[in-house]
C-alpha cells in the first residue's frame, strides 16, 4: 500500500481565525441559545457527535491547548496507539470507546470480573470522557461518559474498575462514588440567556454552566466572577451556585492574575492572628537575641540576588586557608528563632509551604514584615542565621564541615548582573566601586565554584541550562516586553555553593538519625525513556551505549548534541523522562544531582520544609529540643510536594498568561521560528526573539497536505514537503485566545 493510501488527510481549507475578545456583546447574535453548551466553540473539534477517535490520555482538547508531554508521540491515525511514559499501558479505540490495556489498578492480577473498589482523582475531557489516576500509584483507567455522572475534573472518587466484557486485558471505570469535590467554588464569565444569568466554567473540562441564583451581588453580562456551588450535577441536575466575588470584566488585562489567585485558592492574606505575631517583632533583632551565637558580623559576606529581589534568605563568605584551601560560609536566615512550631505563624506556613512568585507579585509564606524585613539578610543590618561551613582543599575536595548558630551583617546587596560585570571585567566605574573590596573573594568564589561543578559534572549531575523566558512589567502592571533571561556563571555560582550546603546539612542530619525532610529524586525506569528513545532513533541521535536510567548516561546523550539543533529538544526530553524529586522522610538520594544524600536548607523564608531541616539541624547542634511534630512528617512532606507543584502551576500560567497579552498586539505580524514539538494535529513554534510558542496546526499548512509521521517524527506532505523538530520556518500570528490560553499561527509564504 502507497504512503498516500496509508495516510489521513488534513487538506481542510484555513478557517479565517480573528482575535478573540471572549466578550459577549448585546449586538451580536445571543452569546449562547442552550445553557448547557460551551459557548466557547474549539474552532478544531468535530461538530459531529461522536466518539473520539484517538485517545486523549493528557486531558487536553481535541486541538492542543497546552504543551505536548513530549515531541511527536501522538497517534497518527484514528486507530494508532499511543504507550503513555512511565505509566505501562496502552489505549485503543474499538466500536465503543476506549478500554484500557495492562495490570489492573489495586492489584497486580488486575481487577476480577466484579469489580474492584479504588480511590483516586479524575483527569476529565471536554468531550464528555476522563481518565481515573488511582492514588496508590496504579495504571490510568479510562472512565467512558456515561460513567462521569456529575464527575467534574479532578473530583476524587471510588471507581468501580472492571475487565472489559468485549476483551479480557481491558479495563474500564464501570461506576464511580464522588468522595470528594476538587473545587467548592469555580471562576467563569457571567453570561446571558432569556433572562436568567449563567456562569461559564474557565475550565473548558467542565462543560455544564453553573446556574445562578439572584443574591445580594448586582451581576451583569461579561463580568469575570467566582460562584460557590450550591448543587452539584448529579443524576442529570443542574449544577447551581451563587456569585460570592465579582473580580472584574472579563478580558481585562488587570484581572489576570487575580484570576490564577482564585483559580488555584492561594491565599492573598493573613489571618489577623498572623498578622498580629508578626508585628509582635522588632524591626531588628538587638543584642540580647545574638548571645550564644557564633559572631560573624566582621566577616565579609554578602549577598547576590536579582535586582527585584527583597526577601533574602542566603549570604556568602569566603576565605583562603593556611594550606592554600577554602572555608566557604554559607549563611541562612534562621526564620526558626521567630517562628516557633504550632504558633499562628507557622500554622499558616505550613498550610501555604512555600512563596508564590507571580508574574507581577509575590504572595510570601510568611508576612512581610518577616520575608521582607526582620528575616531577610539586608545590607549592613544584622540578621540572625544558622551558618553551614564546609572546607576545601586547594584541589577543590571537600575536606570537612561544620555548623553553627550565628549574627551576621551583610556587607554587600549584589545583583547577578553587576556581579558578572565584575567577574568578567567590563564593570563600569559604579559598578567596580560598590564591589571594590570584594573583588579578590569574587575571584576565589569563581575558582572554588568551577572545582565543585566539574566534581558534580564527573558523578553525572545533570545540567540542564534552559533559558527562562520572563514577562516585563510597565508600572502599570501591564506587559511591555518579555524577555529570554540566561543563567550567568554568577547564578552558577550560587548554585554550586547552595547545593554543596545542602549536600552537607542532609548528610549531617542522616548521620545523626535526626528526623527531618529531605528532598529526593528517585532515578527513571526503562519505560520513562520510552518516548526519548523514540526520537533519538527517528533523528538518528547515537545511543546504543548509554544507559539512559543513570545520569552519567543521560549526561553524556546531552553532551553529544550541545550546540547542534537538537540540544534543545533532547535535553527536554530527557528532562521529561525524569520522575519528579519530591520532599520525603527516607532519605533516597537525588538522581538529577548525583548525590546520596540532599535536602532543601538554603531559603527558609520561602520554603517550609527548608525551616523544618532548620528545626531538626538545631536539634542536633544541641540549641533545640527534638520537634513534637515528627511523628507527622510523611504526612507533611506530602503536604509541602503538592502545595509545590500548585504554586509551579501558577507560576507558569501566570507567566503564561502575560505572554499571550504581550502577543495581542503583535496578531498578523510575521516571526521567525523554530519547530519545537510536533504532533498528529500540527506543530509548536517557538517566536524568535521571545521565545514564546504558538500553535500551527495542519489546516494552516497550505503548501502540501500534511500527517505526522510515526517512525520519523516529522510532518511529511503529500508532494514531499518535511517539517522537523527544531527546522527554521516563518508564521504569522493568527490570534491570540486567552479563554484556551494559546496562540494560534500559519505558515508565512511572503
Amino acid at each position: 500500500m502507497s504512503r498516500r493510501n496509508k495516510k489521513q488527510k488534513h487538506g481542510a481549507k484555513q478557517k479565517n481565525v480573528q482575535p478573540s475578545s471572549n466578550l459577549p456583546s448585546s449586538n451580536k447574535k445571543k452569546f449562547f441559545k442552550n445553557p448547557f453548551k460551551n459557548p466557547f466553540k474549539n474552532p478544531f473539534k468535530s461538530t459531529k457527535k461522536e466518539e473520539p477517535q484517538s485517545p486523549n490520555p493528557g486531558g487536553r482538547p481535541s486541538a492542543p491547548s497546552g504543551r505536548p508531554s513530549s515531541p511527536g508521540v501522538r497517534p497518527s491515525g484514528p486507530k494508532g496507539r499511543r504507550s503513555r511514559s512511565g505509566r505501562g499501558r496502552s489505549y485503543s479505540s474499538n466500536d465503543r470507546g476506549y478500554s484500557y490495556s495492562g495490570k489492573g489498578p489495586g492489584s497486580n492480577r488486575g481487577p476480577s470480573n466484579k469489580g474492584k473498589e479504588v480511590l483516586g482523582k479524575v483527569q476529565a475531557n471536554e468531550k464528555g470522557f476522563g481518565f481515573f489516576i488511582p492514588e496508590d500509584g496504579s495504571p490510568d483507567v479510562f472512565i467512558p461518559p456515561r460513567a462521569m455522572n456529575g464527575v467534574l475534573n479532578g473530583d476524587t472518587i471510588r471507581a468501580i474498575v472492571v475487565q472489559d466484557p468485549r476483551k479480557a486485558d481491558r479495563f474500564v471505570v464501570d461506576s464511580a462514588t464522588i468522595i470528594k469535590r476538587a473545587h467548592t467554588e469555580l471562576i467563569g464569565v457571567i453570561v446571558k440567556d432569556y433572562g436568567n444569568f449563567y456562569l461559564k466554567p474557565d475550565d473548558f473540562r467542565i462543560t455544564r454552566p453553573v446556574v445562578l441564583k439572584r443574591n445580594t451581588f448586582k451581576i451583569e453580562e461579561g463580568q469575570k466572577a467566582v460562584a460557590k456551588i450550591t448543587q452539584w450535577p448529579e443524576n442529570n441536575a443542574a449544577m447551581e451556585g451563587e456569585i460570592v466575588e465579582v473580580l472584574g470584566m472579563a478580558g481585562d488585562p488587570m484581572i489576570d492574575i487575580k484570576t490564577i489567585i482564585k483559580k488555584y485558592n492561594w491565599p492573598d492574606r493573613f489571618p489577623p492572628a498572623v498578622e498580629n505575631q508578626a508585628r509582635s517583632f522588632p524591626e531588628n533583632p538587638t543584642e540580647s537575641d545574638w548571645d550564644g551565637r557564633l559572631d560573624l558580623r566582621d566577616k565579609l559576606i554578602l549577598t547576590i540576588d536579582g535586582a527585584d529581589a527583597k526577601d533574602f534568605d542566603d549570604a556568602i563568605s569566603l576565605e583562603r586557608t593556611k594550606d592554600g584551601g577554602y572555608l566557604l560560609g554559607v549563611h541562612i536566615a534562621d526564620v526558626s528563632h521567630y517562628v516557633t512550631e504550632g504558633s499562628p505563624l507557622d500554622d499558616e506556613a505550613q498550610q501555604r509551604a512555600t512563596s508564590l512568585y507571580l508574574a507581577d507579585r509575590v504572595l510570601p509564606m510568611l508576612p512581610y514584615s518577616i520575608s521582607d524585613g526582620l528575616c531577610s539578610l539586608k545590607e549592613g543590618v544584622p540578621r540572625l542565621t544558622t551558618s553551614a561551613f564546609l572546607i576545601y582543599a586547594p584541589s577543590g575536595e571537600l575536606l570537612g564541615t561544620d555548623f553553627a548558630i550565628s549574627v551576621i551583617q551583610s556587607r554587600r546587596r549584589g545583583i547577578y548582573e553587576e556581579v558578572q560585570e565584575v567577574i568578567d571585567g567590563t564593570a563600569n566605574s559604579e559598578i567596580q566601586a560598590k564591589y571594590a573590596e570584594l573583588v579578590p573573594m569574587l575571584k576565589d568564589m569563581v575558582q572554588l565554584s568551577g572545582m565543585i561543578r566539574k566534581q558534580r559534572d564527573e558523578l553525572g549531575a545533570l545540567d540542564f541550562d534552559f533559558p527562562e523566558v520572563r514577562a516585563v512589567l510597565g508600572k502599570d502592571g501591564l506587559v511591555v516586553d518579555v524577555r529570554k533571561k540566561e543563567r550567568k556563571n554568577s547564578h552558577k555560582l550560587i548554585e554550586d555553593f547552595m547545593v554543596a550546603a545542602n549536600e552537607a546539612v542532609a548528610s549531617f542530619l542522616e548521620k545523626k538519625n535526626i528526623p527531618a525532610l529531605y528532598r529526593i529524586h528517585e532515578p527513571p525506569n526503562a519505560s520513562d525513556t520510552e518516548d526519548l528513545v523514540n526520537f533519538l532513533r527517528a533523528y538518528h541521535v547515537p545511543f546504543k551505549n548509554l544507559d539512559l536510567t543513570s545520569p552519567k548516561g543521560l549526561q553524556t546523550l546531552i553532551k553529544s548534541v550541545k550546540g547542534t539543533a537538537l540540544e534543545i529538544p533532547v535535553s527536554t526530553l530527557c528532562l521529561r523522562s525524569l520522575k519528579l524529586a519530591v520532599y520525603a522522610t527516607r532519605n533516597a538520594g537525588h538522581f538529577g544531582l548525583a548525590l546520596k544524600s540532599y535536602c532543601h536548607f538554603t531559603s527558609p523564608i520561602r520554603r517550609y520544609p527548608d525551616l523544618v531541616v532548620h528545626r531538626s539541624l538545631k536539634q542536633a547542634l544541641g540549641k533545640m529540643p527534638a520537634s513534637s511534630r515528627q511523628t507527622q512528617y510523611t504526612k507533611l512532606a506530602l503536604l509541602c510536594s503538592e502545595q509545590e507543584r500548585q504554586a509551579e502551576k501558577a507560576e507558569r500560567e501566570s507567566q503564561k498568561v502575560m505572554h499571550l497579552r504581550f502577543m495581542e498586539g503583535k496578531v498578523y505580524q510575521v516571526f521567525d521560528g523554530i519547530v519545537k514539538h510536533l504532533t498528529a494535529y500540527g506543530a509548536y513554534v517557538e517566536l524568535n526573539p521571545y521565545g514564546i510558542e504558538g500553535f500551527l496546526p495542519l489546516e494552516n499548512l497550505r503548501d502540501d497536505s500534511y500527517e505526522f509521521d510515526t517512525d520519523s517524527m516529522s510532518l511529511k506532505g503529500d508532494r514531499g514537503a518535511v517539517i522537523h523538530i527544531s527546522d527554521k520556518i516563518k508564521v504569522k500570528v493568527l490570534s491570540v485566545d486567552m479563554v484556551f490560553q494559546r496562540m494560534i499561527l500559519a505558515k508565512s509564504y511572503d
